[in-house]
């Protein structure tokens, strides 16, 4: 009677596992990539297909690391077993920012800035009335971080 109970308990957990496995299907994968990358403004232009739980990425992301990040937030999907990246990432994002913030530090002699990554890096002097004004404009760039290193006169 014990050898019956215990084969029947292998059993069980058997079919448990080849159950669970099974619910990792391409499609089931499919769908999960799809809800991790549908909400993400920097991953609208990465398309991906799933065969056999790989999962193979292809064009562009914005922003440095993208490339780097999709991949883990993939490779982390319930089911997937490799991630083939062939993503390549648009800093073009930095462009138009560096263009905006250049735009804007042009009204304030004295004042000069860098940006990289999303972020911007304030140098130069500055009068404290102003200060307040430049700011504002700056952040309404919507920038990661704004790095105020000015000298206040």
């Amino acid at each position: 009677m014990l050898k019956l109970k215990l084969i029947f308990a292998i059993s069980i957990l058997l079919f448990l596992m080849t159950s669970c496995n099974e619910k990792n299907t391409d499609e089931d994968i499919q769908e999960n990539v799809t809800k991790q990358l549908k909400d993400n403004k920097k991953y609208t232009g990465v398309n991906f297909t799933v065969k056999d739980k790989v999962v193979t990425l292809t064009g562009m992301c914005e922003g440095d690391n993208c490339a780097a990040d999709i991949e883990i937030k993939v490779n982390n999907i319930n089911g997937v077993e490799k991630v083939i990246n062939n993503t390549t990432s648009n800093n073009s994002t930095d462009f138009t920012l560096r263009t905006s913030v250049q735009s804007i530090i042009i009204k304030y002699p004295g004042v000069q800035a860098d940006v990289a990554d999303g972020n911007v890096v304030l140098r130069g002097n500055i009068d404290g009335v102003i200060l307040p004004n430049l700011m504002s404009n700056l952040a309404a760039l919507h920038p990661k971080k704004i790095d105020n290193q000015l000298l206040i006169k």
